[in-house]
């Protein structure tokens, strides 16, 4: 029986000190509403989201999440932000399953600067699954059948400065933390820090786009970690991205578009950390639906034909040229 109680401890502190509380994505320009709320509402669409990740493959008990999201604007206005998001993580015996709804707020700074500020509360549910856990007593079956459940009120509250081709956002997430006294997983979460910038450079005559990106994480006691990120987009429709995780993992992500609407993306890791020997990397996949969009205005279907002429005029004279 001490063994067991022994076992139970163990399991409890590794799954509330080893590492982040929060799941890693590959690409995390895909999930940035995953990351700060402020996002909600950025984007003139409402976009609904799954996406499924499974890391370190072959390593047994290895971190499996699944997380679905909806969010948008208030009349595709880019003002007011809503979303609601439902997730689940697996790590051997213990699961975390989650649901948060999201309000943000967004304010013009200029001409085309904005800043959006965002909270995302939500409940969430700590269970360690005991029934399956490898008893070293293996005739005591005291815990057989029960499962250790815990839950938590939690909180992230993010800001996003942001125009059409540039952005910085930062957020925090379990902000209420051991605030909380009454529920009994709150005293566990420690807080969880996170930056991302980028800049996104069009080419317009090459229909092509090139945005170099960063995310920056803290959370104590763990070091200061960074992913580093080149997103390549052809047509607006095709893309491929590469990224770097400090001391974690090397890796690649491709994506395709369908008629501005529907999205697929898939993404591979390669761990570089000492745990390379014991899996063969971490597989993601995400599906996308934009279920409404904004109608352009005048000024964009005019900015949109006269592009259109431009490229249509430069065609005839290169065939012009070749001809003669």
């Amino acid at each position: 029986m001490k063994r067991i109680a022994l076992l139970f401890l163990g399991v409890l502190i590794a799954s509330c000190s080893f590492g982040q509380q929060r799941a890693v994505y590959s690409n995390f320009m895909l999930n940035d509403y995953y990351y700060n709320p402020a996002v909600a509402g950025s984007k003139l669409v409402h976009i609904a989201n799954a996406s499924f990740r499974k890391q370190w493959v072959g390593f047994e008990g290895s971190p499996t999440l699944i997380m679905a999201n909806f969010y948008g604007s208030a009349r595709n206005r880019g003002k007011v932000g809503y979303g609601v998001s439902i997730m689940s993580e697996n790590t051997g015996i213990t699961q975390n399953t989650g649901i948060y709804v999201n309000y943000a707020h967004h304010f013009k700074l200029g001409e085309k600067l904005k800043l959006g500020l965002g909270i995302k509360p939500g409940w969430m549910q700590y269970r360690v699954k005991l029934y399956d856990a490898k008893i070293a007593d293996q005739g005591d079956d005291v815990l057989t059948g029960n499962v250790y459940s815990a839950n938590a009120f939690d909180l992230s509250a993010g800001l996003n400065l942001y125009t059409e081709n540039f952005f910085f956002m930062a957020s925090a997430q379990h902000l209420l933390g051991k605030a909380i006294q009454f529920t009994t997983y709150n005293e566990n979460l420690e807080f969880h820090y996170n930056a991302i910038v980028g800049y996104t450079f069009k080419f317009k005559k090459k229909n092509f786009e090139l945005q170099p990106s960063v995310m920056v994480k803290y959370t104590k006691p763990v070091p200061l970690q960074y992913t580093a990120m080149l997103k390549g987009t052809f047509n607006k429709k095709y893309w491929v991205g590469l990224l770097y995780r400090s001391d974690d993992a090397v890796g690649i992500s491709l994506g395709l578009t369908l008629k501005e609407r529907f999205g697929i993306a898939y993404g591979y890791d390669y761990t570089i950390s000492k745990l390379r020997n014991y899996n063969s990397g971490s597989h993601e996949v995400m599906l996308t639906f934009i279920i409404t969009k904004n109608k352009p205005s005048l000024e964009e279907e005019d900015e949109d034909l006269n592009n259109s002429i431009l490229e249509e005029m430069q065609k005839d004279m290169e065939e012009n040229k070749q001809n003669n």
